[in-house]
């Protein structure tokens, strides 16, 4: 297994080089509103999401704290560092946070506890759906207790699976969705984590 380290650097460097990549992006986020549409018993949803760099995947195709597709109704929030660590917030804008990040403004919340999906942003994905992050555990910290079958994570093909050496507190997602499918991650009844 290759350290976190070492495996960050790897999949930077691959997600730049993706070919097709804006036409991949587009078939990632349909593939992501058909699974939300499929999978949810509500059409009114309220979805964490958040605001991809150059090295994530965009999980919608416009930054909106809401969004109607179809028969869909999103409500979306959105990660801003606090002294408290993440909270999930949803607003009338966006600003520049702590990590050079866009953050939203506005001062409604939501507990992860209470939405309906999670998206998860991360470098990269291993075989058992384990995230492989930043560095900073802030998602390890918030989403430590949540069941991983809310929780969704994006990525290309050619980029899964991520050989890294995961830890225990490492966030698993139980559904990792691709430009060609979803990759489903079962496993124990509220296990969020891999160890």
């Amino acid at each position: 297994m290759v350290p976190k380290s070492e495996a960050r650097k790897k999949m930077k460097s691959l997600f730049l080089e993706i070919s097709s990549k804006n036409e991949k992006v587009k078939q990632v986020q349909e593939n992501l509103l058909d699974f939300l549409g499929h999978r949810s018993s509500s059409e009114n949803l309220k979805v964490i999401s958040y605001v991809s760099d150059e090295y994530e995947i965009s999980p919608f195709s416009s930054l909106n704290f809401s969004l109607k597709i179809g028969s869909l109704d999103l409500d979306i929030f959105f990660p801003k560092v606090t002294n408290l660590g993440l909270e999930f917030r949803n607003g009338s804008g966006f600003s520049k946070g702590e990590f050079g990040i866009l953050e939203p403004n506005g001062e409604n919340s939501i507990s992860p506890y209470d939405a309906d999906w999670i998206l998860v942003p991360a470098l990269g994905w291993n075989r058992e759906g384990a995230r492989l992050g930043r560095g900073k555990g802030f998602y390890d910290r918030v989403l430590q207790d949540i069941l991983s079958e809310k929780m969704i994570g994006l990525s290309f093909e050619d980029l899964y699976p991520c050989d890294f050496s995961a830890e225990p507190h490492d966030l698993r997602v139980g559904t990792l969705i691709t430009e060609k499918k979803n990759h489903c991650f079962p496993g124990k009844m509220g296990e969020k984590s891999v160890g």
